[in-house]
């Protein structure tokens, strides 16, 4: 079972404690008993410093007294003594043991402090001086058992102090990690809940931390990210739309084509109908022709760079003016063109392909008796017509590829609906504005505003 980051935290973070806590707890202890141990043996050195002055002092009356007395017998009266008191003492002269109240033999170096095991191990700090100017040599024993007895029960109170609190820190970070880690806990489950396909959730974003911050960071990626499936989505909507209505296009011009050949080839009929039919066919490839063209042609602007260069922009308009204006005599459409001198940077060949599809637009949007109204000022080409205008919903969908306002119309003419399709590319490509302005039986205005 793979461990969670909280779980690894709290695992190293308890083991690195405990380690702390049990050395630096260990370390007092072993402090404390070494200042103690020192202690005693400071109390047990002035303790026999004091006994070894008092043996002296007498020594030294009982010579002065003039009156024999044995220095046995006052080794033997000190002994007594202080053995009620738990002290054990023993004399040297010339090396030579002549008094000793120890239970065994006791062997020191002189002018020495030492610990030793005496009476079923129970400790001792023995120590041996000189003293009576060296005469004699003291060896002083003291029972300090209850160093060890102290020390016991700084080990017990250490074990249970390091347990007690061992175990207090174990529940306390425990519940503090998992508290800390829930929005983590919380943002895996939401990356669990995407990784199902699920992008409508969101992190928690509760609080100021680093937790915090790293959620608010996640939920703008995955807005970013839906941002992109939708915009992706609504790409793929278009090229399926694309797709389908092309296959609608040609469908329809094909079935003619492949209807009216067999025809010629199979009928038997007058030539005069083969020839209708004949005419049927080029006008259905011509419509064909035209869709690949401008297939042909909004690609090569989208996959290439396009050169940009001065260009005069109401000469441009009076020309496409002139080159349509027998199309729009022969609908009864007046065509008039009131231009001023505007130079800009673009495509000449582009912008004449633009407004040729506009203009023509106009045209065909006017019944008889028409005008179409061209004009040009400071950097904003307009195209006016009195046709019959568009609704609102028409205008929203007018630059898609292969949408027509009048289908019958357009098929009839042989338009495949994606002559604004191309002028929006190409627009696009100059970094200019298309904007559209129309009402039904009120006509329409197309207004193509350059930035540069």
């Amino acid at each position: 079972m793979q461990m969670r980051f909280w779980q690894k935290t709290y695992i190293f973070t308890l083991v690195l404690f405990l380690i702390c806590l049990n050395v630096g707890v260990l370390s007092l202890t072993v402090y404390t008993y070494k200042k103690n141990v020192e202690a005693t043996e400071n109390s047990v050195s002035a303790e026999e410093h004091f006994v070894a002055m008092s043996f002296e002092r007498d020594y030294d009356d009982m010579i002065s007294s003039n009156i024999y007395s044995s220095p046995s017998l006052l080794m033997n009266t000190f002994g007594n003594y202080y053995l009620d008191k738990g002290v054990h003492l023993a004399f040297k002269e010339n090396g030579e043991v002549i008094y000793t109240n120890f239970p065994g033999d006791i062997n020191t170096d002189k002018n020495s402090l030492m610990h030793r095991d005496l009476y079923e191990n129970e400790r001792h700090i023995i120590i041996s001086s000189e003293i009576c100017g060296g005469r004699y040599e003291m060896i002083f024993a003291k029972n300090v058992q209850s160093l060890d007895s102290e020390f016991k029960s700084l080990m017990i109170s250490y074990i249970l102090t390091s347990a007690g609190i061992s175990l207090l820190l174990a529940v306390c970070l425990y519940f503090i990690l998992k508290k800390l880690s829930e929005p983590l806990e919380k943002l895996r489950k939401t990356t669990k809940a995407i990784e199902g396909g699920d992008f409508s959730v969101t992190a928690e974003e509760k609080g100021n931390d680093e937790f915090t911050l790293l959620a608010k960071s996640f939920n703008s990626m995955l807005s970013k990210i839906n941002e992109q499936m939708a915009s992706l989505e609504a790409e793929a909507e278009k090229k399926q739309l694309l797709v389908d209505n092309m296959a609608h296009e040609l469908r329809t011009p094909l079935t003619s084509i492949h209807g009216y050949a067999e025809y010629i080839e199979k009928a038997n009929t007058t030539d005069e109908r083969r020839h209708i039919a004949a005419k049927y066919i080029m006008s259905e490839a011509d419509r064909l022709r035209k869709i690949s063209e401008i297939l042909l042609d909004g690609a090569f602007i989208r996959e290439n760079e396009i050169e940009l260069s001065d260009i005069s922009l109401d000469t441009i308009l009076k020309d496409v003016s002139e080159k349509l204006r027998m199309k729009a005599e022969k609908a009864d459409v007046e065509i008039v063109c009131n231009t001023e001198s505007v130079s800009i940077k673009g495509n000449e060949i582009l912008l004449s392909m633009l407004f040729y599809n506009l203009i023509e637009n106009a045209v065909k949007a006017c019944s008889y008796g028409g005008k179409v109204r061209i004009s040009c000022f400071e950097n904003q080409a307009v195209i006016e017509d009195n046709g019959k205008g568009l609704t609102k919903e028409q205008l929203s969908h007018i630059t898609e590829p292969f949408y027509r306002t009048d289908k019958s119309r357009s098929r009839a003419d042989g338009g495949a609906g994606l002559g604004l399709a191309l002028c929006k590319r190409i627009v696009y490509t100059h970094g200019a504005d298309m904007r559209f302005e129309s009402e039904p039986a009120k006509g329409t205005k197309v207004f193509v505003t350059f930035t540069s």
